[in-house]
């Protein structure tokens, strides 16, 4: 079986146990579930493929199951399921739309990749290519564009072995204790001990 790529002109290889994977998942709203019968390590290499050929994103809440993307339906050959009239959705995401600190639901392109990038663990490049739909160099030059706009990008492996970019939380600064001052030696200081040592 093969998957199309939705963002490349490209073909995927699936074996049986990914296509397995992919039904089961499409079967369970999208959610990507391990097998009990499988190894950790084989669902970890599983799990990093798809993620770097774009088929699931990883969960917007540490230790949320991932997600079959747009691109995940189609590699098993099922249209993508349509969102509710009148919700506006990341792609391979759940129905929640993320949102700002004010409980605004995001509406541009760049601000769904800066929130993704805040998340704990970041966000890989196929994973930003299924949330806004560009290509693969239109989203290495928006990353381009945010680490030349003076904000911090790491780049590190995760658990599932993806390369993934994360923008670091703000580190809080930490306030100097206050400095204490020598009494100097004044006029009216050094007055005061002579009226003293006088008396």
């Amino acid at each position: 079986m093969t998957a199309t790529n939705a963002t490349a002109p490209t073909t995927v290889p699936l074996n049986r146990t990914e296509a397995g994977q992919l039904q089961a998942a499409a079967a369970d709203e999208g959610r990507l579930t391990p097998p009990a019968a499988m190894r950790a390590a084989t669902h970890a290499r599983l799990l990093g493929r798809f993620l770097r050929d774009g088929l699931v994103i990883a969960p917007a809440e540490a230790g949320g199951p991932h997600r079959l993307t747009p691109a995940g339906y189609r590699a098993i050959g099922l249209a993508p399921p349509k969102p509710p009239r009148g919700a506006k959705v990341v792609a391979g995401a759940p129905a929640a739309t993320p949102a700002d600190p004010a409980g605004t639901a995001i509406s541009s392109k760049k601000a769904q990749v800066v929130a993704l990038l805040r998340r704990e663990q970041g966000a890989t490049l196929a994973e930003l290519i299924a949330a806004t739909g560009w290509l693969p160099h239109t989203t290495r030059a928006a990353l381009s564009r945010i680490r030349t706009g003076g904000q911090s990008l790491l780049k590190a492996a995760r658990s599932d072995a993806a390369i993934a970019y994360r923008i670091p939380a703000p580190v809080a600064p930490v306030a100097a204790p206050p400095q204490v001052r020598k009494p100097g030696h004044t006029p009216t200081a050094e007055a005061t001990v002579a009226a003293a040592a006088a008396a």
